[in-house]
């Protein structure tokens, strides 16, 4: 794994949306990136402090619209 850091395993953080990777922390010039380890194109957070909850937003999975898990408005 080159030169990425582990997020520690009790810290809550989406797998990728793209291939279910475990996302890793790369250090960048201007700060550090959440990104996928397997592949650098798919989704990253912009250079700066370590960002989990973008992270966390950008790769959740959504139920898709109709399905019974989704709520009903009333």
């Amino acid at each position: 794994m080159g030169n990425f850091i582990e997020i520690q395993k009790n810290i809550n953080c989406e797998p990728c949306k793209e291939c279910g990777a475990r996302p890793v922390i790369e250090p960048v010039k201007g700060g550090f990136v959440v990104r996928c380890p397997q592949n650098k194109s798919h989704y990253k957070t912009k250079a700066g402090l370590v960002n989990i909850e973008d992270w966390n937003i950008k790769n959740k999975v959504l139920p898709p619209l109709g399905s019974k898990n989704s709520h009903k408005a009333s």
